[in-house]
């Protein structure tokens, strides 16, 4: 199930997505970067679908600003958040 981890209107929205089911929430993913104003490249969606099949998670973690789209495992945004 796609969950949003943070959002910060008109900055920044964080959520995870079940890993090997980014495509299939790319409208999810559209609608919450343009509530903050983002424009996402299916370019990026596609990469993170492939990356999450790849290395064989649960969850994928989905950041995007208005200067990136950061796709991370769930484990490795945990651990950046815990450093921080």
């Amino acid at each position: 199930m796609t969950k949003i981890i943070s959002l910060v209107p008109n900055v920044e929205i964080i959520i995870s997505v079940p890993s090997g089911k980014i495509v299939e929430n790319k409208s999810v993913i559209y609608l919450l970067a343009q509530y903050i104003g983002v424009t996402v490249n299916l370019d990026k969606i596609t990469s993170a679908q492939k990356f999450s099949l790849t290395e064989e998670m649960d969850n994928l973690v989905i950041i995007i600003n208005h200067n990136d789209f950061i796709f991370l495992s769930d484990q490795e945004f945990a651990r950046r958040s815990a450093d921080e």
